[in-house]
């Protein structure tokens, strides 16, 4: 049902269900930036796939779908194929492509795995909390605690918190994760994990955060 082709007009590679024409369906590519997202990019076309055959949606040219923590949306460049485009970091524009979106689901998989963890992505647009120090690069701590429809739940501080929280901020997850992408990959850890990078990486479960809040 799929294959890969590269993009000649782009140069970049390009992943092509075949088959959904057979449904009276559209088909659908999705533009890579790096080879080795191939095989994310596969699985990302089967879920399309199913979405459209086993649970009978429909997808028209504007739609957006959700696909773990980040958005794509589907143009119709050409007549009967579905170009898979994206949010970018910042989620101010989609571009095309889906290379962000693959990558934050690969990275926060691979990191629920290691942990034994259920993969439990925020939506972006919910709001974390953090202190000064984060948005810059230095080393954090994180933890999520149980929240509100509107909060991702994750708290994530610097060495330069006092514990003084009128000193913290909200900001939108995905701004947090454009300034700091070497953190998006734990942000799929569910309500009660930690993590503490400020030497090395350490990640846990804590039971008590379940009732701390």
């Amino acid at each position: 049902m799929i294959k890969v082709s590269t993009h000649g007009a782009d140069d970049l590679l390009a992943v092509r269900t075949d088959g959904l024409r057979l449904h009276s369906l559209p088909e659908i590519e999705a533009s890579l930036a790096t080879p080795d997202l191939v095989n994310s990019a596969k699985a990302f076309l089967f879920f399309v796939s199913d979405y459209l055959l086993k649970e009978r949606k429909t997808i028209r040219t504007g739609d957006t779908l959700a696909y773990g923590y980040w958005m794509t949306k589907f143009e119709t460049l050409v007549p009967d194929l579905l170009e898979v485009w994206e949010y970018n970091a910042e989620a101010t524009e989609f571009v095309k492509g889906v290379s962000l979106t693959l990558t934050y689901w690969r990275d926060q998989h691979a990191v629920c795995r290691k942990y034994d963890a259920e993969f439990e992505p925020p939506r972006p647009d919910r709001l974390t909390v953090i202190s000064e120090g984060v948005l810059e690069g230095r080393p954090v701590q994180g933890v999520r605690y149980p929240s509100t429809d509107n909060m991702s739940g994750w708290w994530i501080t610097t060495d330069l918190y006092n514990g003084d929280i009128s000193t913290l901020k909200h900001e939108h997850t995905y701004h947090v994760t454009a300034a700091r992408p070497d953190l998006a990959r734990f942000m799929a850890l569910p309500v009660g994990f930690r993590y503490d990078l400020s030497t090395h990486e350490d990640v846990w479960f804590d039971q008590d955060v379940l009732v701390s809040k």
